[in-house]
């Protein structure tokens, strides 16, 4: 017990020890018979009231067997270095003179009745986030069947993809430097097909069809809106330039479709329709963020576009960033 006692002393050393001087400012002394006694010393009074928060039991521990451990004998004096004493913190639900720890771990300081600052754990994102993303359509696979590829070719920069995202990110597993996330949400997508050609998308009676304008366009689009659900496990990395890596699917059901057209003249016209769409889209989807900048998403439909033998068989697929 003798030799638990002085490793203490080396231990709160490391901590703040302070001389018989320093003692007299703010200070606890623990008197252990006539020649042995413990120094505590802190900056003022309120840092030592946060030493109850500290599970000194657990800390002994740690100092037996660091002398269980050695093989010197007949030593009065061991130094273990550096402590951190947040492991030494105890994640209970406490508030003393503005400082709080909840059982969470958050820790919160108060002035007076107002919260002024609040620090979570690094892993700790489980608030609601919206977000906002926008990049490029394309098609992933295309095949001719009854249409010729160029009635329904694409303008690479003008089929767009934009949507609305509100996520949680629950922490499922814990780290020191990567945690495992699940994001969970939903968000509501538009899908922008612009044709290359002067060509117009229209519902016929069978299949969909693209016939030719009568008037030169200046833009000829097919627009899908869709109600998306995401689930996406997610490595969050503390430290580094890359923030987190992302993968997982989606499931999403049509809300509406139109086309729209605009001539050289500025004639604009829309029409909203099924277009033989298929209701349901569902696929895979992937992400990487960026420290302090914005996350990278790729998306690739495992369905087609278009209901069986009504349309081209294509699948779409969206790339772009990602704005939280």
């Amino acid at each position: 017990m003798k030799r638990i006692v002085f490793a203490l002393l080396a231990v709160l050393g490391t901590l703040g020890v302070a001389s018989a001087r320093e003692a007299q400012k703010d200070s606890i002394i623990v008197i252990m018979g006539d020649n042995s006694r413990i120094i505590i010393y802190g900056e003022n009074q309120e840092d030592l009231k946060k030493l109850l928060h500290y599970d000194v039991n657990k800390l002994l521990k740690d100092v037996g067997s660091k002398i269980d451990s050695t093989s010197q004998k007949g030593t009065t004096r061991i130094t273990l270095g550096e402590i951190d004493g947040e492991k030494y913190l105890e994640k209970v639900g406490i508030e003393l003179n503005g400082y709080r720890i909840t059982s969470r771990g958050d820790t919160i300081y108060y002035k007076g009745s107002k919260q002024v600052k609040r620090t979570r754990p690094w892993w700790q994102n489980d608030q609601d986030n919206f977000v906002i993303s926008f990049g490029l359509n394309a098609y992933g696979s295309k095949e001719d069947l009854d249409y010729d590829p160029q009635d329904y070719d694409l303008r690479p920069l003008g089929s767009r993809f934009f949507s609305l995202g509100f996520y949680r990110n629950p922490t499922l597993i814990k780290g020191e430097d990567v945690a495992l996330r699940l994001r969970l949400g939903f968000e509501f997508t538009w899908y922008n097909f612009m044709f290359d050609g002067n060509n117009v998308a229209r519902k016929g009676p069978e299949q969909i069809e693209f016939t030719s304008f009568t008037e030169p366009l200046k833009k000829s689009k097919l627009t899908v809106c869709y109600v998306t659900v995401p689930v996406m496990p997610t490595i969050a990395i503390r430290k580094g330039v890359i923030s987190h890596i992302g993968a997982g699917g989606y499931v999403g059901y049509r809300l509406d479709s139109y086309t729209k057209t605009k001539t050289e003249s500025g004639k604009k016209d829309h029409n909203h329709g099924g277009y033989w769409l298929n209701d349901f889209r569902y696929g895979l989807m992937a992400e990487i963020g960026f420290r302090n900048s914005v996350d990278l998403f790729f998306q690739y439909d495992l369905n087609e576009l278009y209901q069986e033998a009504r349309g081209p068989k294509v699948q779409a697929v969206s790339f772009g960033v990602r704005l939280n």
